[in-house]
């Protein structure tokens, strides 16, 4: 663990699942058990906002940015709801309620890209899209961290792309995962490689997000993040 600006504990290695025990009994739903991997973490206690008026912008900056990834994921504004939290730096539940920590939140008030590219990434794991993988079979852990690294690099490649329509730069966001990391996970790939899925997603969305503006204008106009872009 390490503190960071406002004083509150939170992990060195953001957006990555915590192991749980498997139940004894019938195996659970091959979705259930990768939810229960990525998203089963005790959830961080909540925080009134209104004790943090110095976040009350980014926090509204950030509700405005949810709604354009929701669409953009192919999702409802109303599928995610964020809600400030002490020890995290963010992360999403099962329902779609994203913890971001108030501490990681004033540590990068004057980095929007940090902050936006971590919901983002929250976002991009679209936890409800777990519910649709019905078959019945214990997973071993091999199986089940290839999996969870699948759905991570998932998540940053959303993220990348996110990044790129919003016209914002990834480079600060790569560099935190840098910044942050104390040692090798087996979830999820190192920060280096983190980086490098995350800038290519990037550099590919920005480009065609570029031509379409160029090329396009009004349909850059109808379906950019203002409007209702799909995640292809």
């Amino acid at each position: 663990m390490t503190r960071i600006d406002g004083g509150l504990s939170t992990q060195l290695n953001p957006f990555g699942p915590d192991w749980s025990a498997g139940k004894v009994g019938e195996a659970p739903a091959v979705g259930q058990q990768v939810q229960q991997a990525l998203f089963g973490r005790a959830k961080p206690p909540l925080l009134d906002p209104a004790r943090f008026p110095e976040l009350a912008a980014m926090m509204s900056q950030l509700y405005k940015v949810k709604k354009k990834l929701a669409a953009m994921a192919g999702d409802k504004d109303e599928d995610y709801l964020i809600a400030l939290a002490d020890g995290a730096l963010a992360m999403i539940d099962e329902y779609g309620v994203i913890y971001v920590g108030a501490g990681f939140m004033a540590a990068h008030l004057d980095a929007p890209e940090v902050l936006v590219g971590a919901l983002a990434h929250e976002i991009g794991h679209r936890p409800k899209r777990w519910n649709e993988y019905k078959t019945q079979r214990r997973l071993t852990r091999e199986e089940l961290l290839a999996l969870c690294r699948h759905e991570e690099t998932r998540a940053d490649i959303f993220a990348g792309k996110a990044l790129a329509e919003l016209e914002l730069d990834c480079q600060p966001l790569i560099d935190f995962l840098a910044r942050i990391e104390d040692g090798p996970h087996p979830e999820y790939f190192p920060a280096a490689v983190r980086g490098e899925v995350i800038r290519e997603a990037y550099e590919a969305r920005r480009y065609r997000a570029l031509a379409r503006k160029k090329l396009f204008p009004e349909l850059d106009r109808m379906t950019s993040p203002k409007g209702h872009l799909g995640e292809g």
